[in-house]
């Protein structure tokens, strides 16, 4: 799989933390992570979901989840999600390694 484009905006929610937006396109690709327990990094598949600029003013207008659990939950619905038009909520329960991603359809 092709590597996403630099910079990264990593969704990276703190225990009970959510982000609200829209997604106006996606795409999916490999990045370079480098999380506590592999400080020499690691590659992950990312789910990119590019948001209206009025959803997300700082950084570069999308968000990157890294997330296995929830790059699974993402990848089935995102197509849906932007025909829809709809915002979505995602919000994290838990820490690593166990933390889980629920996403709402708003």
């Amino acid at each position: 799989m092709a590597m996403l484009t630099l910079p990264l905006e990593l969704l990276d929610l703190p225990n009970g933390g959510s982000e609200q937006f829209r997604v106006i396109h996606w795409e999916e690709g490999d990045v370079e992570i480098r999380p506590r327990q592999s400080p020499a990094g690691k590659i992950v598949t990312a789910i990119r979901m590019h948001v209206p600029p009025e959803d997300k003013r700082e950084g570069a207008p999308y968000w990157d989840a890294t997330a296995g659990n929830l790059v699974a939950r993402l990848r089935v619905i995102l197509d849906d999600v932007v025909a829809g038009g709809r915002p979505i909520r995602v919000t994290k329960h838990g820490d690593p390694p166990i933390a889980r991603h629920q996403v709402d359809f708003l």
